[in-house]
């Protein structure tokens, strides 16, 4: 038989796999996250009909090998990594990644790892997040009752408690500002400002300023009403004074304290006693209206998670009903020094493969880590353009390929025609 027909054969074998990856490619045209792969050929074994020959000094010059080709075999199936455009979602959980990096999936606490970059997520009844298109969990760190995260641990499964609770925080500073009218003689300036215990009991600080003169103004605290509107029992559980000063250009100067600002909230030592630190920096002392406000206080009620949110550092931030916000938890993400070595495991995940290079995971935005894009996913980084091109490309050679046969069939008619 003719070494061309089999040559020929072999041509139809990878144009028919070049074939097969292209049609995969453009199969997942719209297939969020999908990476696209790529087909390179290379030459076969070749027979050596006449091996090369040196020169020979003063006599003959040297001669090149004659080898004849064997045909052609698949070199290689690469996968294509490069990122591609993230499309508008608008639904929260859904996040796209924007540079390198891969989620973290497993079927349980401990199990295989899969990784994939499409962040297509939700939240199950439980409060685990988990991905749509599989229902595998979704790896991270969870935070302290703090709000901190440690990413040096091993990730774990993300699990939210829908019921979280953020406690009471007793007040601990309260930042005053606007103006004292330095005019002002002998009225006096009162502030009245809403202050918390370790509970969460609401209380009303009655804060009065009194022009002393020389830019001082004495600060005291003349009373501490509970929520119904009445002063606490017994007396003296309260008490803070000091004064504050201003410069001759009318701004803040000092603060001497003569007796701390502090309350007991029921007199009886059940609660712990509430000990304020005054702020006076953003005041000024102008021959201006009096405008004298609290601008912030630290304390709050305690809360019930209404609603979370998710950040571009993957950070899962709890907002709950008393205003305040506390991160939950963190997604995490991995990278490798060769992303085109994991292996396709489908529903689009990828596995590790002995060449991919598996490096630790960080958070989002750390440092060679691309960050996270709340409510888009990745697209598709397939072009069709260049698949069509491609398309007609290995059409033609599978075409050529069929000639070759054609033709070597001909070639074999006429020598068996020889004996008739």
């Amino acid at each position: 038989m003719m070494r061309s027909l089999f040559s020929a054969v072999s041509g139809l074998k990878t144009h028919q796999q070049r074939m097969d990856v292209i049609g995969n490619n453009i199969a997942n045209v719209n297939t969020p996250g999908f990476k696209r792969s790529r087909v390179t050929f290379q030459d076969m074994l070749n027979q050596t009909i006449r091996g090369a020959s040196r020169p020979v000094e003063g006599g003959r010059g040297g001669t090149n090998p004659i080898q004849i080709g064997l045909g052609v075999t698949t070199g290689s199936i690469d996968t294509i990594m490069t990122s591609t455009s993230l499309q508008e979602t608008g639904k929260m959980t859904d996040l796209g990644i924007d540079g390198e990096g891969f989620f973290i999936l497993a079927e349980k606490e401990g199990g295989r790892e899969f990784y994939t970059r499409v962040g297509s997520f939700d939240f199950d009844s439980n409060g685990n997040l988990v991905s749509n298109l599989n229902g595998m969990h979704v790896l991270g760190w969870l935070a302290d009752t703090t709000g901190k995260i440690n990413s040096e641990q091993d990730p774990v499964i993300l699990k939210i408690n829908l019921n979280e609770t953020e406690p009471a925080k007793p007040t601990e500073n309260i930042v005053f500002a606007g103006n004292l009218d330095s005019r002002l003689t002998s009225d006096k300036v009162t502030v009245r400002q809403t202050v918390y215990d370790s509970l969460g009991n609401t209380y009303t600080a009655v804060i009065e300023f009194t022009n002393t003169g020389g830019g001082d103004w004495t600060c005291k605290l003349i009373d501490m009403l509970n929520s119904a509107g009445n002063s606490i029992d017994p007396p003296g559980t309260f008490q803070g004074e000091g004064t504050v000063s201003f410069n001759d250009e009318g701004k803040w100067q000092s603060y001497s304290e003569t007796n701390p600002f502090k309350f007991d909230p029921d007199g009886t030592g059940y609660l712990a006693e509430v000990n304020i630190t005054l702020d006076f920096s953003k005041m000024t002392q102008y021959a201006a209206e009096t405008t004298a406000t609290v601008q912030s206080q630290d304390g709050y009620s305690s809360g019930v998670l209404e609603s979370l949110t998710i950040d571009q550092t993957g950070a899962i931030v709890g907002v709950f009903s008393n205003g305040t916000s506390r991160v939950l938890a963190q997604v995490a993400l991995r990278r490798f020094t060769n992303p085109a070595g994991l292996l396709k495991a489908g529903n689009s995940l990828f596995t590790e493969s002995s060449n991919s290079g598996r490096i630790k995971p960080a958070p989002p935005g750390t440092s060679g880590y691309g960050t996270v894009k709340p409510g888009s996913l990745e697209m598709s980084n397939v072009d069709l353009s260049s698949e069509f091109t491609d398309l007609i490309v290995t059409q033609r050679g599978f075409q050529a390929n069929s000639r070759v046969i054609t033709a070597s069939d001909e070639m074999l008619q006429e020598l068996v025609n020889l004996k008739r």
